[in-house]
């Protein structure tokens, strides 16, 4: 059911671009058919999403913390978002293809020069029609806290005064269901086949998406990385409270 309803809402996404030429607005009709997608692939894995807080309208640039990659399908269901993610999402099985395909941004963090090149790219997706997402911990967690944010994909936001909104997320599961920092939030050493698989087992997931009261600006990108990091570290409920078995 996954892969057929992921074909079937890339052929949609796709389709945007030739029928622009009759005035159909392609931004619009892909940040649409995303959403969708997102809503189908949420429904076919049993994730329940509830949203706490008012989601940003475009254009906007939003950063969250980062526990899995379901991540993505709850907020692309909530939101009209394009995410900035690590170069190995493009190594994962059919999504990888899509993602980038459909205008996602992906950045190699290793090499500055790519971070410089991202951050020129930015300012090209955020319109009218969606906003920007960015995952500044660098990393899925445990979900036992947040990590502090990574200001190198800042920049843009921060040279322009541009205010930057933040939400965190969170996962449970059945109680006679494996703990959703095992089974849903994606970071021990296992690959992403593996854990996919797992996570498919699951009869139910809860997903909560807390949008933030006010968004945060700062002209310097460490100050803000840090200001988001701090209101989104007030905001966070952990998954986990025994920091030593998250480690």
């Amino acid at each position: 059911m996954i892969l057929i309803a992921t074909v079937f809402f890339y052929l949609l996404i796709i389709v945007g671009i030739p029928i622009s030429v009759f005035g159909i607005n392609s931004k619009s009709w892909r940040a649409y058919f995303l959403s969708k997608w997102g809503a189908a692939i949420c429904r076919i894995i049993g994730l329940e999403v509830e949203v706490s807080g008012k989601p940003p309208e475009p254009p906007y640039f939003m950063v969250s913390n980062h526990l899995s990659y379901i991540d993505i399908f709850m907020f692309i269901s909530k939101t009209k978002s394009v995410f900035i993610a690590k170069s190995e999402v493009l190594s994962w099985p059919m999504f990888g293809f899509m993602s980038k395909t459909v205008g996602m941004l992906f950045v190699d963090r290793s090499k500055r020069t790519d971070v410089k090149r991202v951050n020129e790219l930015i300012s090209e997706r955020i319109n009218e029609s969606q906003g920007i997402l960015l995952f500044p911990e660098g990393t899925t967690t445990s979900g036992a806290e947040v990590l502090p944010f990574k200001a190198s994909l800042l920049a843009y936001p921060a040279e322009l005064g541009l205010p930057v909104h933040y939400a965190t997320i969170s996962y449970t599961t059945s109680e006679d269901e494996i703990h959703a920092s095992e089974s849903v939030c994606w970071w021990r050493d296992i690959t992403f086949a593996s854990h996919f698989l797992e996570l498919l087992k699951l009869s139910k997931i809860y997903g909560t998406i807390t949008f933030g009261d006010e968004p945060i600006s700062n002209n310097d990108r460490k100050e803000l990385a840090n200001d988001l990091y701090e209101k989104s570290k007030e905001q966070f409920i952990p998954l986990i409270e025994n920091f030593e078995y998250a480690k």
